[in-house]
Formats: structure tokens, C-alpha cells, sequence
């Protein structure tokens, strides 16, 4: 919500003001009314000045509204000759687009209508009275929530020069001004403002629009049969996709943002990509494998999941949509430490510093090369080039921040496509009856590494790992799990596994990896994965690629030159899922990782695993 407005002269101090004629207005053809008593109300002041017939004639033209859709009987006229309180900047004949403006009140389109009220009258006038006095600047709320500025020294508003000041009136102070104050729209206004141009995303995020009454904001009346009644009610407009998904307060005047805005032509090209990511199908039949109480293996039938046709165009619709908007907005005041993005030569300048961007949504982008895939960062994304993202051109400044407008969507794929990094201990779903699960939290203090007398790496930092440790129940038995992998779309993955080696038994795993996962029309489970990795090998020095089974390393260097107690295995390459289950609590693909070990290896291999992460690495489409 607006803060309030101040009250700057009240009572007596504004009558002692307007009664001395005190200005900040020196030059001889100010003619200062003061008129101590005020009589007259500020219309009665307005239809008396000839000079002001253009918008005396516009203020009876047009009715007053409580909300932006809904009007009341009064007219501007009415509500300045009421008791109510206001300050009016009354800007001279010919100053404004007299005709312009009455062309839009003639059509009786509402929106026409509320442009009038919202651009022209509401930005030229604010509630209580405000003189000019001294020599300050003083910054007020007009009563269309926008921010104006009262320059007393130099006798302006807004910039504009005020001609005649501190008229006295009964219900408040009029200035007559040389010209209306410009008017300049916030950036929920801006999307609307560019017809032709940015009507597909202005439609998308105006479809969460409401308005909501602000109390306090609002004048209260007599209150009839114990209910209060309102001179006038004031509402805000209130949008849950823009304030939640997108974390920003679009129209908020307080706020200062930074928006990338795609054209409709980059909107439609994104679209079609974003389309194939969001593919569902009607009926999702989630299988759940459990134990029964005497710890035998068994799966039990889930719930179904089904959608109309109807519902599966708007979960498209609405996740291809949000893909390309949810991460636009960046706040100009939350950048760490204070980068500038309020330029294209500021978006440059953090490129070439590598430094890293905060949208208001809360993901990040970084420098590519500033991520490795052994322990990648949440909500965290490479971009290649910052200035591209934004268009390389200057953006149009706002009320509220800074507009920059692309013709072309150069955001990553990874946007709309993230990558998932599931913690196992979060993501495991059921583990099998040869398996006994806990959390381990281990730390290592990387020790200095010497090859051959010489120092390759060293480091006397502390690093911390959780895993999900499956124990085996018996000497004998292959423990396993399995990992539920939420918001999985329909696109291809690299799918990694990050062990822990185990330094309780100094040995590395063995294990098979299965997944089960949705066709179009059916469950497909215990899929066996292939190893697609060309250069590993067990622990008797035997190639792995193309066979059942997946080995970790010992200890080794990362690609930091660190030593690296963990190894992301890749047990996937290229997999396809042929549909979606974003925002879909009831399905989701599973991953199956169960240790396989012989009698014959366990002087090779352990039994027990210890898995600290699940990641599925977004590979896109071919466009």
C-alpha cells in the first residue's frame, strides 16, 4: 500500500499563511488571493477564472470514481465544492489537449474515461492543502498515488511553473499552473500503455487482477445501523501473480524496479518453446512402493490424477506463460552490494565484473563458468551475456523504475527448463526391506595433496555433507531406495547421482540405478539405466560403459583443484520424459539406487551407500 500523505499546513498555520500572502513566488505578476476566510470553494475559484474554462469544463465532464471500474454521481465539479480537503494545480487554457481529452470522454469507453480522470485530474491534485511557502522542496502523494514534487523556491510543481499561488478556498488551496504536470505511468501502467506491442504479456499478467478496498486510505462517514459508511473509498489494485510469482509490487509508486519487457513478436517466438515443456496428459496413476509391517517389499495403487481437455490447455497455457514472465523483474534496490542496473552501461559494467543478478522472484544469475555440477547452486542460473538479456539498448524510464524492452527473448532455456537438485534426504520416497535408513552429516577438512613431492592442492577449510545413508540390514544384503523427483517437465535430462565415499569402510559402491516414469499411456517401471560414461571404470580397472552398474571414486580432485569426497555420477544422458508433472503433488518419476555386490567383491566395494543429491540437468528441445 501508498504511505500517507503528510499533512504539511493545517488550521491556523495555513490561514496565517495565505492571510501574509508568504510565497516563494517573488516575481510582480503572481497575484496572491488571500483570502483569509475562503469563502469561495475550489470550484467556485475554478469557474470564476476565465482563464481556466478548458478545465472547469472537463472537472463537470467527468464522475468521480470509487474504483477504477466503478463510478459514483458526483463529479469532480461536486467533489471540489464539498467539505472535503484538497490541494488543485489548475493548469491554463490551451496548456493541455483540450480536444483530445474530450474526444475520450465522448466515446464512453470506461478505460477512456478513467484515462481522463487518472492522467489529467488525479495527477494534478492531492488531498489536504499544500502552500507554497520558504524555500524547500517538498515531495507529495498526488491522488493517483504518484509522487510530485512542490518546489517552493522556484514556485513549481512537478516541474511545472505555478503562475498563481496559495488561492485560499474553503475546502483547501488552488495554484494555477502554465501546464498540466506530465504524466507518468508505473510499470503495471507501462505494459498497458504500449498497444500493439506488449498486449501479450500485459494480457497474461492482468488476468490475476483484482482490486481490494484500503481502509485506511479510505475517508470514513456517519456510521448508519452500526455499519461505517465512506465518503469516499479508496481501493489499490492488488495482483497475486505479479506480488507472489514474480515478487514485485508493479504498481506500487514506493518501489523501484527494473523490468525486461519481450514484445509481443519475442512473446509468441518464446511461447512455442515453452509449449513442449508443459506437456500433460489426462490421467496420471501414481504407483507407491512401500513395506508392508513385516518389511516385505510391496506396492500400493495411488490415487489418479485426471484432466479435462479444458484443463490441460490452461496448465499449458499458464505454465508456458509464467515460464517466460515469472523471472523478469529485478529490484534496483536489493542488487548485492548496490549494482546499478538502472542503464545499459550499468548492465555492462556488471557483466565485464562478473558480478551476479537478483530478480525480484529470487533466482540469480551468474557469470557462465561460476557453477560446477558437483554442487550446484538452488534458484542460481549461468547467463552468458547480461547486456543481451536486456537488449543492449537504454531502457524508458517509469514512475517506478526502468522499463527495458526486447524484441528477442535471449534469456537461458534453464528459465523456464531449471535444472532440479533434489537432497536425497528430502527426496527419498520408500527404501526397500534390505535397506535401513538415517542422515549423516559429515565434514571434511581438505587436507594438503602432494603428487610426487609437490603441492597440487591444499586448504585448511572445513566442507559439510548430508547424505541419506542405506544401510544394509545383513552382511549380505544389497540395500535400496527410492527418490521422488518433483516438477519434472517434459523434455530431455542428464540425470547425476552424488555419492559420498564412504570412509567408514574406505571403499567405493557398486550400484544399478533404475527409474520408473510416465509414457503417454502408461507407467513405465524399473526402466534399467545404462552406464553412458566412457571412461569409468570398477575397481579391478574394467571399462563400465554400456553395462548395468555405476561406480563412484575414491577421494580426487574437483574442478576447483580441490580435494572432492564426493563423486556426481552420471547415470543418464539424454532421457526424454515424454510428459510433464510440474505443480503436481500426486506424480512424479522415481529414481531407484540399489547397491549390487557379489560375495566376491566386498574387498572391493561396501554395501552401504551414501547419497547426498539427485540432479536432473535440463537439456531442452531441438528448436
Amino acid at each position: 500500500m501508498n504511505s500517507k500523505i503528510t499533512k504539511w499546513f493545517t488550521g491556523s498555520l495555513m490561514t496565517a499563511a495565505l492571510a501574509a500572502g508568504i510565497t516563494a513566488c517573488s516575481d510582480d505578476h503572481f497575484d496572491i488571493n488571500s483570502d483569509v476566510l475562503g469563502k469561495a470553494t475550489i470550484w467556485e475559484n475554478i469557474k470564476s477564472e476565465p482563464s481556466l474554462s478548458q478545465y472547469a469544463d472537463i472537472l463537470q465532464s467527468v464522475y468521480y470514481s470509487s474504483t477504477e471500474i466503478k463510478t459514483t454521481p458526483e463529479t469532480y465539479a461536486d467533489i471540489f465544492n464539498s467539505n472535503q480537503t484538497f490541494t488543485v494545480w489548475a493548469p491554463v487554457n490551451d496548456s493541455f489537449n483540450y480536444s483530445y481529452y474530450k474526444s475520450l470522454l465522448a466515446t464512453g469507453i470506461r478505460d477512456s474515461i478513467y484515462k481522463v480522470e487518472k492522467e489529467l485530474i488525479r495527477n494534478n491534485m492531492t488531498r489536504y492543502s499544500h502552500v507554497v511557502n520558504g524555500s524547500d522542496s517538498i515531495k507529495l502523494e498526488l491522488f493517483n498515488a504518484k509522487a510530485a514534487w512542490l518546489n517552493n523556491k522556484s514556485c513549481t510543481f512537478k516541474g511545472q511553473d505555478i503562475t498563481k499561488s496559495n488561492i485560499g478556498a474553503s475546502n483547501g488551496v488552488l495554484h494555477i499552473t502554465k501546464a498540466p504536470a506530465a504524466y507518468q505511468p508505473n510499470l503495471y501502467e507501462f505494459l498497458s500503455s504500449r498497444s500493439g506491442q506488449l498486449d501479450s504479456i500485459n494480457a497474461f499478467i492482468k488476468s490475476f487482477e483484482k482490486h481490494q478496498f484500503d481502509e485506511f486510505a479510505s475517508t470514513p462517514g456517519p456510521t448508519i445501523d452500526g455499519k461505517v459508511t465512506w465518503v469516499d473509498s479508496v481501493t489499490y489494485v492488488y495482483n497475486s501473480y505479479s506480488s507472489r510469482t514474480m515478487g514485485a509490487q508493479l504498481a506500487s509508486e514506493d518501489s523501484n524496479y527494473v523490468m525486461i519487457i519481450p514484445t509481443n513478436n519475442a512473446w509468441r517466438e518464446t511461447l512455442k518453446k515453452t509449449k513442449k515443456y508443459f506437456h500433460f496428459k489426462a490421467s496420471y496413476k501414481q504407483d507407491v512402493k512401500t513395506q508392508t509391517e513385516a518389511g516385505a517389499d510391496t506396492t500400493i495403487t495411488g490415487a489418479e490424477t485426471n484432466f479435462t481437455e479444458a484443463e490441460l490447455d490452461s496448465l499449458n497455457d499458464y505454465y508456458a506463460k509464467s515460464g517466460i514472465a515469472k523471472d523478469l523483474v529485478f529490484n534496483a534496490n536489493w542488487q548485492y552490494r548496490q549494482i546499478p542496473v538502472t542503464s545499459i552501461a550499468d548492465i555492462k559494467a556488471a557483466d565485464a565484473r562478473k558480478d551476479s543478478l537478483l530478480t525480484a522472484s529470487g533466482m540469480t544469475y551468474k557469470k557462465t563458468g561460476t557453477l560446477n555440477i558437483t554442487n550446484p547452486w538452488d534458484e542460481t542460473l549461468e547467463v552468458d551475456n547480461f547486456a543481451d538479456m536486456f537488449g543492449n539498448a537504454e531502457p524508458i524510464e517509469t514512475s517506478n523504475g526502468y522499463a527495458y524492452i526486447v524484441d528477442e527473448f535471449k534469456y537461458p532455456s534453464t528459465v523456464y527448463a531449471p535444472n532440479i537438485n533434489a537432497d536425497a534426504t528430502m527426496a527419498v520416497n520408500s527404501v526397500d526391506q534390505q535397506c535401513a535408513a538415517s542422515t549423516l552429516r559429515q565434514t571434511y577438512v581438505k587436507p594438503m595433496l602432494t603428487v610426487d613431492g609437490e603441492v597440487v592442492a591444499s586448504s585448511d577449510s572445513t566442507f559439510n555433507y548430508t547424505y541419506l545413508v542405506m544401510s544394509n540390514k545383513n552382511a549380505t544384503s544389497n540395500p535400496g531406495a527410492f527418490f521422488k523427483i518433483d516438477d519434472v517437465l517434459s523434455c530431455k535430462y542428464d540425470i547425476y547421482v552424488v555419492i559420498g565415499y564412504n570412509t567408514d569402510y574406505n571403499l567405493p559402491n557398486k550400484f544399478r540405478a533404475y527409474i520408473d516414469y510416465d509414457t503417454e499411456d502408461k507407467r513405465q517401471s524399473n526402466f534399467t539405466l545404462k552406464n553412458p560414461n566412457e571412461d569409468m571404470l570398477d575397481a579391478k580397472g574394467s571399462e563400465l560403459f554400456g553395462s548395468n552398474y555405476f561406480v563412484n571414486r575414491p577421494p580426487h580432485l574437483n574442478e576447483k583443484g580441490e580435494i572432492d569426497f564426493t563423486d556426481t555420477i552420471c547415470i543418464a544422458k539424454d532421457f526424454e520424459f515424454p510428459v510433464s508433472y510440474m505443480g503436481l503433488k500426486q506424480a512424479y518419476p522415481l529414481i531407484q539406487l540399489k547397491s549390487n555386490i557379489t560375495s566376491s567383491e566386498k574387498v572391493y566395494y561396501c554395501r552401504e551407500l551414501w547419497v547426498n543429491a539427485i540432479i536432473f540437468k535440463a537439456k531442452g528441445h531441438d528448436e
